[in-house]
């Protein structure tokens, strides 16, 4: 306990789900939490998002781990929200050493919208990218920093009816490895993780509109999914939360540009 004692992390998407995971963890060892999310619907997104109560529960639940945070509703997509949103968390709780791009949505297939492209472009690969960016001047003028983005597998193994998720996700990798060059000689480390089969209620709606798609009952698809793993199971959140903890710890400070798969052996690559 205490590895992350005395740092601050920024964590985008941070209401529920994974991201409320990587908060909590993160608190767990000590660090101080500036949580943001859009807490709004997406006109392209079918399912339900984030709202403002399930960020107020990620405060609650941070707070309850000892730690302070600060959280704002802003949208990865809106350039001065999420810097205004970081500004205000750094006036509170100082500045960041540890930055958690987390935020994404998923819809579309090969027939997506113009709309459906643009918004799964903005919030995963660009959002990704602004978070980032906001970022880095503080992480410059500390000893050290780590960004860690949220990629998924999906950008490298296929999967139908996510065309516009999958280019995203894949392109997250490209930015990681860049970033990772371009910030190396100011001591900052820049790693992806690649979850897949993240079983939570995200995962169901995925599934769910998958089995739809390809005339398949959800839990056939699952059955399907799961057993191309090498365990025969999905991950968990906190997999993927605890593997976050270790790249943002002095554990991993001669690691960079990296992307590490959390898939249960799914993807190996």
């Amino acid at each position: 306990m205490g590895k992350l004692e005395g740092q601050v992390a920024f964590i985008t998407g941070a209401a529920r789900g994974q991201g409320r995971s990587h908060a909590v963890r993160l608190a767990r060892e000590g660090a101080d939490i500036i949580a943001v999310d859009i807490c709004a619907q997406i006109s392209s997104v079918s399912y339900p998002m984030s709202t403002p109560a399930d960020l107020a529960q990620t405060v609650k639940e941070v707070e309850s781990e000892g730690r302070r945070i600060v959280a704002r509703q802003a949208d990865v997509r809106d350039v001065e929200g999420l810097r205004s949103a970081l500004e205000e968390g750094i006036a509170e709780l100082g500045v960041p050493q540890i930055v958690l791009a987390n935020a994404g949505i998923g819809v579309g297939g090969p027939n997506s919208s113009d709309q459906d492209w643009h918004d799964v472009i903005a919030v995963n690969l660009t959002g990704v990218f602004l978070a980032c960016r906001a970022a880095i001047p503080y992480l410059r003028a500390a000893p050290h920093g780590k960004i860690v983005n949220i990629g998924s597998a999906t950008g490298k193994r296929p999967l139908p009816n996510r065309t516009p998720y999958a280019a995203a996700k894949l392109g997250v990798v490209g930015l990681t490895r860049t970033l990772a060059h371009e910030l190396g000689p100011d001591n900052i480390s820049v790693n992806t993780i690649s979850p897949f089969l993240v079983d939570n209620a995200r995962l169901a709606t995925v599934i769910s509109t998958m089995a739809a798609a390809r005339g398949r009952t959800p839990a056939e698809l699952r059955d399907e999914l799961t057993a191309g793993t090498a365990f025969g199971r999905p991950v968990t959140e906190d997999d993927v939360a605890r593997l976050t903890l270790m790249l943002c710890s002095s554990a991993a400070d001669d690691l960079t540009g990296q992307d590490l798969n959390v898939t249960a052996g799914a993807v190996m690559y």
